[in-house]
């Protein structure tokens, strides 16, 4: 990817560089990671000073100068402030930003990955709904947006279905086992393994049907374990499991 860029892209990370400048990671739907200098953001009347900050998200202008972007300009469309005053929400947030940092790669476009995560860090800014449940929902969102869904039908091993054998949990494993091909996994009930099957093929409105379905906490717990697993690593901070 090379030559100037107009682009709608959220912050996700950014680092101080040299004395006023910043280093900031973008997520763009065309064109996936973007590292970037926003050059003298750091002073006082700076017009970048909040286009360098993590949660903006807004069309840049980007320069390419030798071997990295510069930010020209930027019209800020959101900054999702609601979360700076509410510390629950904050922590939530973070993590799905550190969870987008991990995984959104340069030169890759995923335009529903980035409309979903838009439309998901509007309703933690502003919904009253737990951040446990839609930090769950973005959690299985985001690995069916990346293909990578955990396998919830039949066992991974062998292909047993859950209308032939009752089925576990083994993150490991990439999803469901039966009880001979995974002992020691995670029994788990037929809600939460319908919820980790069709919540995360659906709009992230349907996120407001989940809201008090007796089997979301253990769904939850099940993603958070496939999203590590899968990562390889747990994230620093991440929030607390219901």
């Amino acid at each position: 990817m090379n030559g100037n860029l107009t682009t709608d892209a959220l912050v996700l990370r950014r680092s101080e560089w040299r004395d006023y400048d910043r280093m900031v990671t973008l997520f763009t739907p065309e064109f996936g990671r973007v590292d970037a200098v926003a050059r003298g953001c750091r002073r006082p009347k700076s017009p970048l000073m909040n286009a360098a900050e993590v949660f903006t998200c807004g069309e840049y202008q980007l320069l390419h100068m030798r071997d990295r972007y510069t930010i020209t300009q930027c019209r800020i469309t959101d900054d999702f402030f609601g979360l700076r005053s509410d510390y629950e929400r904050l922590v939530h947030g973070a993590f799905w930003l550190k969870l987008l940092d991990e995984i959104v790669v340069p030169d890759a476009e995923n335009r529903a990955l980035f409309h979903m995560t838009l439309r998901a860090l509007a309703y933690l800014n502003h919904s009253p709904l737990p951040p446990a449940l839609l930090t769950a929902m973005f959690e299985m969102q985001v690995w069916n947006l990346t293909g990578f869904s955990p396998e919830t039908r039949e066992c991974v091993v062998c292909r047993r279905t859950a209308q032939q054998t009752t089925l576990r949990f083994d993150a490991r494993k990439g999803g469901c086992v039966c009880a001979f091909c995974g002992p020691t996994a995670h029994v788990l009930s037929e809600g939460a393994r319908r919820i980790l099957m069709k919540a995360p093929r659906t709009p992230f409105d349907a996120v407001e049907k989940l809201d008090g379905h007796p089997d979301w906490p253990e769904a939850a717990r099940r993603i958070r374990e496939f999203t590590f697993a899968r990562l390889g690593h747990e994230i620093k901070n991440a929030p607390a499991l219901p």
